[in-house]
């Protein structure tokens, strides 16, 4: 749960403060008092700073996760297609983070195009006037310029706030 290097922060900090759990706690934010505990010992009886058991023994190696990220990469960038031909890994998560560290940006995404760029404010103010005029419906603006159905009405939301308040930031002369 705890890399090396926020154990290492841990003692050091625990050794500052004169050995007090309650302030190296309150300090950094973790771990438990038992956890901090058990690392001071390790440390008091090794000399050395307690090894993250997932750091000195990954689950899996990096010739696995380099096979998981080729066979996600030649077979058609289907995550469950890639589990379910080599059986693993059983966490969607873990092979996301593969690909990511092994080949960035390749990684096939689904979902909302929260990747995409956000259109400038005078796109949006034109996509907004389209959908006001009524001349067609929502989701006809939407499919048009590549965005969700409800984009135009938040960014009409925006518009209108942004400007009462520049209504109201005005002075009276």
């Amino acid at each position: 749960m705890f890399n090396t290097e926020q154990r290492r922060k841990a003692i050091e900090t625990f050794i500052r403060f004169g050995h007090s759990y309650a302030d190296t706690i309150r300090e950094l934010g973790y771990p438990s008092r038992q956890t901090l505990r058990m690392w001071w010992d390790e440390y008091v009886a090794t000399g050395d700073i307690p090894i993250s058991k997932h750091e000195s023994n990954p689950r899996f190696t990096d010739e696995q996760k380099r096979t998981a990220v080729d066979h996600y990469l030649e077979h058609g960038r289907s995550l469950a297609r890639t589990m379910r031909a080599l059986g693993y890994p059983k966490s969607r998560e873990y092979l996301c983070r593969w690909i990511d560290e092994l080949a960035p940006g390749r990684r096939k995404y689904r979902g909302p195009n929260s990747r995409k760029s956000s259109p400038a404010p005078e796109t949006k103010a034109h996509i907004v006037a389209e959908l006001e005029s009524r001349g067609c419906t929502a989701a006809e603006v939407a499919r048009r310029y590549g965005c969700s159905r409800v984009s135009p009405y938040h960014w009409r939301r925006d518009i209108i706030e942004s400007h009462n308040g520049d209504a109201d930031n005005r002075e009276d002369p």
